[in-house]
């Protein structure tokens, strides 16, 4: 996955999905923050035990959007919940 372009990046909705699948059938979105000066969001939403569950994180760039979002794409697909929590 390269970097997105221009007109990706200023999107007013994600740019990026990832279907992680597995056994929490999670989606994990990364979407440019509109006046954000490069900042993104990294959205994450699953099913558990039969109840809806999301999470989200504000980050400085794309490229730790990136990072968060394929991190959390795999614990998704292991059967592991993510905790978008940050230090």
């Amino acid at each position: 996955m390269g970097d997105p372009g221009p007109w990706e990046t200023n999107a007013p909705r994600a740019f990026v999905t990832i279907r992680a699948g597995g056994p929490f059938d999670g989606v994990v979105t990364i979407t440019a923050i509109p006046e954000g000066n490069g900042r993104t969001l990294v959205e994450v939403a699953w099913t558990q035990d039969g109840q809806s569950c999301s999470d989200q994180v504000e980050v400085d760039t794309y490229e730790t959007a990136r990072i968060i979002a394929n991190t959390v794409a795999d614990q998704l697909a292991a059967g592991i919940p993510p905790d978008l929590t940050r230090d």
